[in-house]
């Protein structure tokens, strides 16, 4: 029955090839008679108006012979196409004939062929009641995609009343994720760090959003969403590992490896995320061929010299007291400086350490590190706005902005003219220094740059506004 079944469609699909190529092909239309004819009207209405009187005899004679010299050349373009006529006809029915021949040769040659190759025609029908699960089980993916795109609409509306809900926009963040809407999560997830005054999990949530509607790419926004999740929670897992995958992007395989093992360390064995994880070092491994297990050895080695909170760690911390808790941290936050004093040449040492100082609120220790940091790094614009950041805190004054702030910004501008936060904080030193002309200009830029609906937009444009007051 199966192979009826082919037979009928392969003479069907033959046949629908064949007729347009077998069948006579009508005369091409001589598109120089409608010339003619044009040519003869000319003709007769120039007669008509010598008759009437409406044009003088001279004038006549000289329209007729002009019209009579274009009827002359229109009879000589067609004696010149008609000559070749024939000969086209003749060719383009034998190139009919061969498509005709292969036609019949490669399609029933070439199905059979490739059905033999990749079909298996001895496989038996999926059973009646496979089938009716295969179409349930479609049913309800399509009714829970129908609840999730209701129960996204409901939420748009109900923040539209409560746009201070920060849980309400990190839910519709997430399902606007779920159903394939990356762009859309950016903008709740986006809209969670502002109104929630920035939590760990909405600014990691906001970096991933970043990273699908950035087609897997981990870009600078989401990395410092995702650095800004790690100051809030320094052991943020999500962050950590596509911070690892923004150096494996960018061709640093060692240091996206020293990511990924130092995560693995601190990621339980029943955690969902555990087998994407190994996946990535052995890929990552095997990539830069390097030897896997005396990395892992080297980096927790340096996690052992520099106490870390390990799964057991957090875990005896969620029961300790508040003050016994603060006490670990600091103690593990001072093994970390001491290393680092027998290392100094180590940049995410610093950094790591820089970001548990801010989470400590030890704002003076934090800028120390910072700058240890950034003399190592002097032209890596990520370091430097770190420093940047622990020199001038937000919620700071403009008016107590420190002088070795203005220096990193200006180096920034130097490094990456287009950064966004160089430009707005160029602005403002531009302001301080009394350029209003160099202020308006950045912030200009910065604008131009920020989408619509951004709400740093609406704030550099609050500032431009006042700029055009003074």
């Amino acid at each position: 029955m199966l192979w009826l079944i082919i037979g009928i469609l392969l003479v069907a699909v033959v046949l629908a090839l064949l007729v347009p190529l077998v069948r006579n092909q009508p005369a091409a239309v001589d598109r120089s008679e409608h010339g003619f004819e044009v040519l003869r009207d000319q003709l007769a209405e120039v007669e008509r108006d010598r008759a009437s009187g409406r044009l003088e005899p001279e004038s006549a004679d000289a329209a007729r012979l002009e019209i009579e010299r274009r009827l002359l050349a229109e009879a000589e373009s067609r004696d010149a196409a008609t000559e070749g006529l024939g000969y086209s006809v003749a060719v383009g029915r034998r190139r009919r004939m061969l498509a005709a021949a292969l036609v019949l040769l490669a399609v029933p040659v070439g199905s059979t062929a490739l059905y033999l190759l990749h079909g298996q025609p001895g496989l038996p029908d999926a059973p009646l009641a496979s089938r009716s699960a295969e179409r349930v089980r479609m049913a309800e993916v399509a009714e829970s995609r129908l609840g999730l795109t209701e129960m996204a609409a409901n939420l748009e509306r109900r923040l539209a009343d409560q746009p201070g809900d920060v849980d309400g926009w990190m839910l519709l963040g997430r399902t606007r994720l779920t159903l394939g809407d990356a762009p859309g999560a950016v903008d709740a997830l986006r809209r969670a760090t502002v109104v929630g005054g920035g939590g760990a999990q909405a600014f990691a949530q906001l970096g991933e959003a970043l990273v699908r509607a950035n087609d897997g790419v981990v870009g600078q926004e989401a990395k410092e969403a995702f650095f800004q999740a790690i100051e809030k929670m320094p052991g943020e897992p999500r962050s950590r590992f596509y911070l690892g995958l923004a150096n494996r992007q960018a061709g640093d395989l060692n240091e996206a490896l020293k990511w990924w093992i130092s995560l693995e360390a601190d990621t339980p064995p029943e955690a969902p995320w555990r087998s994407i994880l190994a996946s990535s070092i052995q890929s990552a491994a095997a990539e830069a061929d390097v030897d896997l297990a005396a990395l892992r050895a080297k980096v927790r080695g340096d996690r052992r010299a520099a106490p870390g909170p390990s799964t057991e760690d957090m875990a005896a911390a969620r029961d300790m007291a508040p003050d016994d808790r603060l006490v670990m941290i600091q103690g593990m936050v001072d093994g970390l400086a001491a290393r680092l004093e027998s290392n100094p040449d180590d940049l995410n040492g610093w950094r790591r350490l820089g970001r548990s100082y801010l989470v400590l609120n030890r704002r003076t220790d934090a800028v120390e590190a910072y700058r240890r940091a950034a003399e190592l790094a002097e032209d890596d614009v990520e370091v430097l706005l770190d420093y940047a950041h622990a020199l001038f805190p937000a919620g700071t004054s403009e008016r107590d902005m420190p002088t070795a702030f203005v220096s990193v910004i200006d180096k920034v501008r130097r490094l990456e003219p287009e950064n966004a936060e160089g430009l707005f904080f160029g602005g403002m030193i531009a302001v301080r220094r009394g350029d209003t002309a160099q202020a308006r200009a950045l912030w200009t830029q910065l604008v131009e740059r920020l989408p619509g609906d951004s709400p740093v937009k609406a704030a550099v444009q609050r500032r431009l506004d006042a700029l055009s007051k003074e």
